[in-house]
């Protein structure tokens, strides 16, 4: 045997010690769904990418930020992106191996053990400095016009996102839920013979015990609220053949909520961005008064999820949504106090 080989071997081995030490019990099985995985190894590729003219490198990059959220995701997404590669590079090794394939695979693994060592050290350090407040969606929505949602998608109405901002508006979807493409479309009640639109939603974030795999939401065509006004002129009458709506990049679409926010709202302490709209939607059904709407509606399980989506006082009176019927492929769980409809004649809040 080569010391070629030899070498090879011992790099192997070091590199797989040193991932197993990066691994803990919670991330070996952490039961993610294909979309987080997706996401990670993006994430993952796009640092690993930075790091190669990054000053301090991985380090550098990776603490690069003063949010605990924001770092552990990094590293969460570079362990696990660190963890395919070491398949990779094990996949890629073919016996008999040349002394010329061996050194391009110690190249490889030497870069393999650079970067989980990095990884190690980030996470024995943790991150250190000044740490910056959470910047809330839901703090975001105050000092907006009560109708900033009709003026964002007036605003973006003829732009290639148009059709998606009605929809994020309308259904407190997920960008990377638009990504899969939202159905819309109208029907008559057989009962009442009146006009319904619908809107059916594929859920992210889901698994075993999170989240709604499909939701629909049901508006009166009758309704006169501007953005359903506006979404009905997008569809062919009442034929029941869905419209789908979709983008092709949920990062670019949350850019261009943010482009059109500054562009109405220069002003404006916060930044608006695509979550916003979830939050708004939130705040209308809190107001509607119907706790369990918010946690189907945005796709959650558990009711408690429904927290941290606006509030009540953020659901104004005259320009929130009300849809007809709210459903979720699986029941709610858990518990969370009812929240009490508002009079819509009750002053609005100042927020």
């Amino acid at each position: 045997m080569s010391k070629l080989i030899q070498s090879l071997k011992a790099k192997m081995l070091q590199s797989t010690k040193l991932l197993q030490q990066l691994a803990s019990d919670r991330s070996r099985n952490a039961g993610r769904s294909p979309d987080t995985e997706h996401d990670y190894l993006r994430l993952g590729q796009s640092l690993l990418r930075r790091a190669k003219v990054a000053q301090d490198g991985l380090i550098g990059v990776v603490s690069d930020t003063l949010r605990p959220s924001t770092f552990q995701k990094r590293m969460s997404a570079l362990r696990f992106t660190l963890q395919q590669r070491q398949l990779e590079l094990l996949g890629s090794i073919i016996e008999p191996v040349s002394d010329e394939q061996a050194q391009r695979h110690i190249a490889a693994f030497d870069e393999q053990i650079a970067r989980v060592q990095a990884l190690l050290e980030l996470r024995r350090r943790g991150l250190g400095g000044l740490r910056a407040l959470r910047n809330s969606k839901r703090r975001a929505l105050s000092g907006l016009p009560p109708d900033w949602r009709v003026q964002l998608c007036n605003r973006g109405r003829a732009g290639r996102y148009g059709a998606a901002l009605l929809v994020a508006a309308l259904t407190g979807c997920r960008p990377s839920e638009l990504e899969r493409g939202i159905k819309v479309w109208q029907t008559q009640d057989a009962a009442t013979q009146e006009i319904e639109i619908h809107f059916e939603v594929a859920g992210a974030k889901v698994k075993r015990e999170q989240g709604q795999p499909h939701r629909r939401l049901t508006y009166a065509a009758g309704d006169t609220h501007p953005l359903l006004s506006m979404i009905k002129a997008l569809l062919p009458g009442t034929a029941e053949t869905p419209v789908v709506v979709q983008v092709a990049s949920a990062m670019n679409f949350s850019a261009e909520v943010q482009r059109l926010a500054g562009c109405l709202w220069p002003s404006h302490p916060h930044t608006v961005t695509a979550y916003c709209l979830r939050h708004q939607w939130g705040a209308d059904a809190k107001r509607n008064g119907d706790a369990d709407a918010v946690s189907r509606g945005l796709g959650h399980l558990s009711r408690k999820t429904q927290r941290v989506y606006g509030t009540a006082s953020q659901g104004k009176p005259a320009h929130r949504l009300k849809p007809l019927r709210i459903e979720a492929e699986r029941p709610v769980k858990g518990t969370a106090p009812e929240v009490a409809p508002t009079d819509p004649d009750e002053p609005e809040s100042a927020s």
